[in-house]
């Protein structure tokens, strides 16, 4: 995992929240953010009751993927409260190296504060001061209207459409946008 070093960042609220790296400290406190983020955000592919990961297996997965280049995890943190999570990993595949997909996180209680457009600037920098990683992906339920607002602003494109590809419930079922984010020029 790459490091992104400690920063302070006001946010809309005024308040300072600090953006870092995720620890294998922060498992616990992470499970349960997250855990609560799935039962307040209907934009989510996995449920609640399918989170399945201990404190433990989160620590196991934040040690592991320190050991991995290509991946950062960045944790947004007010008062020793975690508030969001930003996971970005590229695939090791020799012909995929050139890009990652990304994933977004961010508690009810602190969403609309710009915290995940700051998060998103974080990885942006920390991505183009990296070589081998030229583009960044995401997937986006294609009803989340506010994501792909901030994502189109940050200069994502859409690249593709995946019609039905969540089953919300019997009959219910919502397309899924493809994103990316070229970051170095193309030859």
């Amino acid at each position: 995992m790459s490091i992104i070093s400690p920063r302070s960042v006001r946010v809309k609220s005024g308040r300072e929240i600090i953006l870092r790296s995720a620890e294998p400290d922060d498992a616990e406190q992470l499970v349960t953010m997250i855990k609560t983020i799935l039962i307040e955000n209907d934009f989510n592919i996995t449920t609640p009751e399918e989170f399945r990961f201990s404190p433990d297996q989160e620590m196991e997965w934040l040690e592991d993927v320190t050991e991995s280049p290509g991946h950062v995890v960045i944790v947004a943190e007010y008062a020793s409260e975690l508030l969001g999570m930003l996971n970005f990993h590229v695939d090791p595949r020799k012909r995929m190296k050139h890009h990652g997909a990304l994933s977004i996180n961010i508690s009810r209680a602190w969403r609309d504060q710009g915290l995940g457009r700051t998060m998103l600037q974080a990885l942006i920098t920390w991505a183009e001061e990296q070589a081998s990683i030229e583009k960044l992906n995401l997937e986006v339920f294609a009803t989340n209207a506010r994501a792909i607002a901030l994502y189109r602003s940050l200069g994502f494109q859409q690249e593709g459409y995946l019609a039905k590809q969540i089953k919300m419930a019997p009959g219910v079922y919502v397309d899924v946008l493809l994103m990316g984010l070229w970051l170095k020029k193309l030859l």
